[in-house]
């Protein structure tokens, strides 16, 4: 779409073209997640909550040590995401959690939304350090993009993500934002995924990069198969090369930001 047509469907002038995917689609995340864990305990699965691993003992089988008691497995998967803090293992320093943030408008009604977004379409830029949005059942904007890679929350991340939605609709001058939320994504220094192996019995899946929703399931079923014997396409993920952030255990993450700033400049530009 040149701009005249992401025009027609945005009421924004920040953007001079745009692509438009009308084969994808967009979900609510945690009713689709719900959705999985109660699929997954009438397969028979048992969730634990608040019951960290902070310790695997190698072996066949494995033991998984928390703080209030072991599981004994044949086979293990680490699906930590973003929040690898606690237990250490070869594949951390291939990955950096990395704050990302998302702001929920107060209701505008649906006239005044559908004339923001005039398509209950998901929206996306091109920046390294990117914005989000799209509509909600209730006719309110939900807005994310603003990001941290220091691990440190900033103080006023509603005001900082509000800004950056009042860049693109400016528009929204004085809208209440109700709700705050944020979480940490997991990202490798070439955005692909790191699919591997610790152990014969010990496999990792890592790396997502802000793709988790769509890529998580085709991991899972990757491993899956692995475990049962049928291991080709996991081993394909496990060729890609993926290198360890540059600095060490304590110059990693100073290093990271430096890098960010960078391209934050380069967006700006």
């Amino acid at each position: 779409l040149e701009r005249e047509g992401v025009e027609a469907l945005l009421a924004t002038t920040r953007y001079c073209a745009g692509l438009l995917d009308p084969r994808s689609g967009h979900l609510h995340p945690l009713n689709y997640t719900l959705g999985l864990a109660q699929a997954a305990a009438a397969a028979g699965a048992r969730i634990c909550e608040g019951s960290p691993v902070t310790r695997i003992e190698r072996g066949d089988p494995l033991r998984l040590v928390t703080p209030r008691g072991t599981v004994t497995a044949r086979h293990a998967v680490l699906t930590r995401g973003g929040y690898v803090a606690g237990l250490h293992v070869p594949s951390d320093w291939r990955v950096m959690p990395v704050g990302t943030y998302v702001v929920a408008t107060e209701p505008l009604g649906e006239e005044r939304i559908t004339a923001l977004v005039r398509d209950n379409i998901a929206v996306a830029d091109v920046n390294f350090v990117l914005d989000y949005f799209r509509r909600s059942a209730d006719h309110r904007l939900l807005f994310g993009g603003r990001v941290s890679y220091s691990g440190i929350d900033a103080r006023d991340t509603g005001g900082a993500t509000g800004a950056r939605m009042r860049r693109v609709f400016p528009q929204l001058a004085g809208t209440r934002l109700d709700y705050v939320w944020g979480g940490y994504v997991d990202i490798t220094m070439n955005r692909a995924p790191d699919f591997g192996r610790l152990d014969g019995n010990l496999y990792y899946l890592q790396g997502f990069s802000g793709h988790g929703i769509a890529l998580a399931g085709m991991a899972g079923r990757l491993a899956a198969a692995a475990i049962a014997g049928q291991a080709e396409r996991f081993d394909l993920f496990g060729r890609l090369t993926h290198h360890p952030f540059p600095g060490g255990r304590w110059l990693r993450t100073p290093a990271l930001v430096l890098a960010m700033a960078w391209y934050r400049l380069r967006d700006l530009l």
